[in-house]
């Protein structure tokens, strides 16, 4: 079982159209990961939510220990937070679960585009994206 410590650092976003009443947005952003052993996500990292927006600053940074042999791929969502029912889903993406155990100290940067296969209007569209830094630490 190999642990190693990994800081996650959401930089900020873009949402490609409005889910709320007022054409704005109220995004924040998920990221886990599948579990090897059960096939499930495991989230790890939740964001603030940013409100009436579509272009959300997170500025969210954690340092979060993963035992990246069980890690089968990293997942990032994002989300429409909503007061009333259920929050909406805007869209994802999947990296490798091995592209973890290639970060180095110095990190990466990435605009990461998110997929949201459920919404017809925007297949093969990206339907937000967002700023992700993401390192190996000590």
């Amino acid at each position: 079982m190999v642990k190693n410590n990994y800081e996650f650092f959401v930089v900020s976003g873009k949402v490609s159209k409005g889910y709320d009443s007022n054409g704005l947005a109220d995004p924040y952003v998920k990221m886990g990961y599948i579990s090897k052993k059960t096939g499930k996500t495991e989230y790890f990292l939740k964001t603030k939510v940013c409100k009436s927006t579509l272009l959300p600053e997170f500025q969210h940074k954690q340092v979060q220990e993963l035992e990246t042999d069980d890690i089968e791929k990293v997942v990032i969502e994002m989300y429409d937070h909503d007061l009333i029912g259920k929050n909406d889903f805007i869209g994802k993406t999947t990296l490798e679960g091995n592209s973890l155990t290639c970060l180095t100290k110095e990190g990466t940067l990435i605009r990461y585009h998110l997929f949201n296969e459920n919404d017809k209007e925007s297949i093969g569209q990206s339907t937000a994206n967002v700023y992700l830094g993401m390192s190996k630490k000590d």
